[in-house]
């Protein structure tokens, strides 16, 4: 069961990340799809997922939230369809990066795209954050096209700065300004 909503869309809402969600978290971030998105080398266990859980959840500089479907989704009776984050989030620059994952069954639905919406009105609106950041590595298409899509701008590329899934790859970073922010 999720833990209450705190932001929620028509489709979705993003609900606090609690203790009985750990091995959803553990086994999303160990998920190749994901794990190699998100440059993660290593497994992560349950004991690392529940330490990384008790570090971040009383931080500041952090906010991780589930991605949950409304509703009824096909034939899963778990909803909870992600995660999305601001890690860190650094309130004396006004800046967040961005991050985010679905589980495969929950893709290419518009889930993603409306998570990263919530967020970024959230960041912009209650946080008083100017500038929302993400990096994706070169071979998640899928990705950069999301953040082109709501309005971020490709700002750079470091070449081959990063070794994932047995090869170098360039990593792209994109920015989103709080007064280039068209959510009306």
């Amino acid at each position: 069961m999720p833990g209450p909503a705190v932001l929620e869309g028509e489709r979705i809402t993003l609900n606090t990340v609690e203790e009985e969600d750990l091995e959803l978290l553990r086994d999303g971030v160990n998920d190749p799809s994901v794990r190699v998105s998100a440059g993660q080398v290593l497994p992560s266990n349950g004991l690392q997922e529940r330490e990384w859980f008790e570090e971040t959840s009383t931080s500041k500089d952090v906010l991780q939230l589930l991605v949950v479907v409304d509703g009824e989704y096909d034939d899963h009776d778990d909803r909870r369809a992600g995660v999305i984050e601001f890690d860190p989030i650094d309130r004396e620059t006004g800046t967040v990066d961005v991050a985010y994952w679905l589980r495969p069954a929950f893709r290419r639905n518009g889930y993603a795209r409306e998570a990263l919406e919530l967020m970024v009105d959230y960041a912009f609106a209650q946080l008083r954050i100017h500038r929302v950041s993400a990096a994706v590595y070169d071979f998640n298409e899928a990705s950069m096209r999301l953040l082109e899509s709501i309005g971020f701008t490709a700002e750079g590329v470091q070449r081959e700065n990063a070794y994932v899934d047995g090869r170098y790859c360039d990593t792209h970073y994109f920015g989103l300004l709080e007064d280039e922010w068209n959510r009306g």
